[in-house]
């Protein structure tokens, strides 16, 4: 089965031209900083917008100056160029209240040299006498040319259908049908999945005794996304990949411009290499600047099974790396970590630590299992085929609600959970409603006065019970009767 990317939409321009204000209104919230000062927006940032149901993605950039010598303003410029190349389509904002600037020309010019399709949105025309500013812009040469106000919502109907013409964005069910939600653990539907008074009625009767676990896994094809930072290795892991097996199949289309998914076949398995760098060529923009693998392994998670999440071998992981595996983490995905380049690593007390340094490091990552190998020589490549089998596996485990509610029963039993104000929760039932990742829904009194703690503890004896290996687990803190859901719901994992 495949699914359609997300499409990636860049705001540009120069500063102080209302692109933060414009993404909070695409995105839905209060995403971006925004500021009368120019330069507020420095990094990309990320954040999606749902329009009758379909997803576009947006990427929020820094002001385009054109001082050479100022190197905060270079850095952006840098971060900007970034988001045009990994864009399927750009929004020039420009302000109607400024007129037509060089810098706007100077922009316009950079984004027609890149070969993208590109829309010129002119923003702060508050009012409908401001319209005729909207005149001058057309010098650019671009059509069509979209007035709004970003502040006040002014013409944003008209741009989200320029929108999703264009990009034809995948549908939230289409996304959902394919893999797990995106959404994280609080925003699982309460009781998705299953009719609550038949699975209460169901725990209080108890259930016939069969499998106390089942892999709901048909077998199909595993996509897999080679994330990590530039320079760790991915495009030797999968190219080392690819070139052992020598069953390479006819690449399938993937994104929109230039990135295909390599299909291979081992030991009678169907793989599928998604949108990674070592399948997709990537530009010079690889050596600039770290971060635009934030955008990469979005692309990659999306439309994967599992994340093989590339280190390197020989430095402790930093906090690009922990951005990059956070991306597979919170939206579910089976995780493998791979710490490549170990044929460089000669010193004997790191290569003792070096698993300890990953676990305190990246705490989140606790259930992922680690790789040493080298891509450059094959050495332990072989296991990672296995490591990506299992994991997957795990991901789709389901454990049977009358084995779920015994492992309550001692949970509870052997640490309760504690005082809160004077009251203690109770736990009364749980059920698994949904795999891809295992999601349990713990039917409770006073949830609110569970403790992230012990929310923990719970994960940790789901993991000793049943493994889970390399899988997040979701957990949701359901009230019973007519208490009110907690504000803060309980996330493991996190």
């Amino acid at each position: 089965m495949t699914v359609r990317p997300i499409p990636v939409v860049a705001l540009v321009g120069r500063p102080n031209v209302g692109k933060s204000t414009l993404f909070n209104r695409l995105v839905g919230r209060r995403a971006s900083l925004v500021d009368d000062r120019p330069g507020v927006t420095r990094d990309r940032l990320f954040g999606e917008g749902t329009f009758g149901g379909r997803v576009v993605r947006f990427v929020d950039t820094g002001g385009f100056d054109s001082d050479p010598d100022d190197p905060l303003l270079s850095r952006m410029r840098e971060q900007t160029q970034l988001a045009i190349d990994e864009a399927d389509l750009s929004l020039l904002v420009l302000d109607s209240q400024d007129g037509l600037r060089p810098a706007d020309r100077e922009v316009a010019q950079l984004l027609r040299r890149g070969g993208g399709r590109t829309l010129a949105v002119v923003n702060k025309l508050d009012h409908h006498k401001h319209d005729e500013r909207q005149v001058d812009f057309y010098e650019l040469g671009m059509d069509p040319v979209i007035g709004v106000s970003a502040e006040h919502g002014r013409g944003i109907g008209d741009l989200v259908e320029q929108l999703v013409e264009i990009l034809d964005p995948p549908s939230r069910a289409e996304l959902d049908a394919f893999s797990a939600p995106i959404r994280v653990g609080p925003d699982v539907e309460e009781g998705a999945d299953e009719d609550p008074e038949a699975v209460d009625a169901e725990e209080e009767a108890g259930e016939p005794e069969g499998p106390v676990s089942t892999v709901e896994w048909d077998g199909g094809p595993i996509r897999v996304a080679v994330i990590g930072r530039p320079n760790v290795g991915k495009s030797s892991l999968v190219n080392r990949l690819l070139g052992e097996t020598r069953m390479l199949a006819t690449p399938i289309a993937g994104t929109t411009r230039d990135a295909v998914d390599a299909e291979l076949e081992r030991d009678g398995q169907a793989y599928v290499f998604v949108d990674t760098a070592g399948v997709r060529r990537r530009r010079s923009i690889a050596d600039r600047l770290e971060k635009f693998s934030v955008m990469a392994a979005f692309r990659a998670i999306d439309r994967a099974d599992v994340a093989v999440f590339v280190l390197d071998g020989a430095e402790r992981p930093s906090t690009q790396d922990a951005r990059v595996a956070s991306l597979a983490h919170e939206r579910g995905k089976g995780i493998v970590i791979v710490a490549n380049k170990w044929d460089l690593v000669e010193n004997p007390e790191w290569r003792d630590k070096f698993p300890e340094a990953v676990r305190h490091d990246l705490p989140f990552l606790d259930y992922a299992p680690i790789l040493r190998l080298s891509a450059k020589t094959g050495r332990g490549v072989h296991k990672l085929f296995d490591a990506i089998m299992t994991v997957q596996k795990e991901r789709h485990r389901r454990i049977s609600t009358g084995a779920l509610n015994r492992f309550l029963k001692v949970a509870v039993e052997r640490h309760p959970p504690g005082l809160f104000k004077g009251k203690r929760a109770h736990l009364y039932f749980v059920s698994q409603p949904m795999v891809r990742p295992p999601t349990f829904v713990f039917t409770t009194r006073n949830p609110h006065n569970l403790s992230d703690a012990y929310a923990r503890y719970l994960r940790n004896q789901l993991r000793y019970w049943w493994g889970f290996e390399g899988t997040p687990l979701w957990l949701k803190f359901r009230p019973r009767g007519k208490q009110k859901t907690r504000s803060r719901g309980k996330t493991l994992d996190q």
